[in-house]
């Protein structure tokens, strides 16, 4: 047994619904696919920039640890100076002199890093908030999508409505997310 086909005449389209649907479908995933992009590259961004955080802040510990262990030679140094059992003081006033010596530039250094990894953790706090900010739009662009893909099948006129208030929606807190 066939199944009777049904040819539309040469030149006619078949429609199940308004036009302005798949047009529309198709507007919302490409604005859908930006917002996953930029929300990609943030989140891609966020890490990069946490990362170089921890460098500065591991840079900065290392630092202040030399800082610190040059000024604890300074203190062994003096120590035994000044206990006087020392079978040659001036080079060990020297290396206690060229220790201390050390101290400020190295203090600055760490200081300099540690504010360096502040930085870096306040981008990436900001990079993070709007990663997620941008997640909230492209679910709100996906909503939009399904709606607007149902009332092909239903006919309602309330759920584009509702997917135009979504889009809208999904627009406003991108354009938030990258603009603050």
């Amino acid at each position: 047994m066939s199944v009777p086909h049904t040819i539309a005449p040469e030149g006619t389209q078949h429609h199940d619904g308004p036009r302005w649907i798949p047009v529309a479908a198709a507007i919302l995933a490409l604005a859908s696919a930006v917002s996953g992009y930029l929300t990609g590259a943030r989140q891609s961004e966020a890490l990069l920039t946490k990362n170089e955080q921890l460098v500065a802040f591991t840079r900065a510990a290392d630092t202040y640890n030399e800082y610190e262990s040059a000024r604890i030679k300074v203190s062994v140094f003096r120590a035994a100076l000044d206990a006087g059992n020392v079978q040659h003081p001036h080079a060990l006033e020297a290396d206690a002199a060229r220790e201390e010596a050390k101290g400020p530039e190295l203090k600055r250094r760490a200081d300099e890093d540690v504010v360096e990894s502040q930085r870096f953790a306040a981008r990436a706090d900001r990079l993070t908030q709007e990663h997620q900010w941008l997640e909230v739009g492209t679910t709100l662009f996906e909503i939009a999508i399904v709606l607007v893909s149902i009332t092909a099948l239903v006919g309602s006129r309330v759920l584009p409505v509702t997917a135009g208030i979504a889009t809208l929606c999904g627009l406003g807190i991108d354009l938030f997310a990258l603009l603050s």
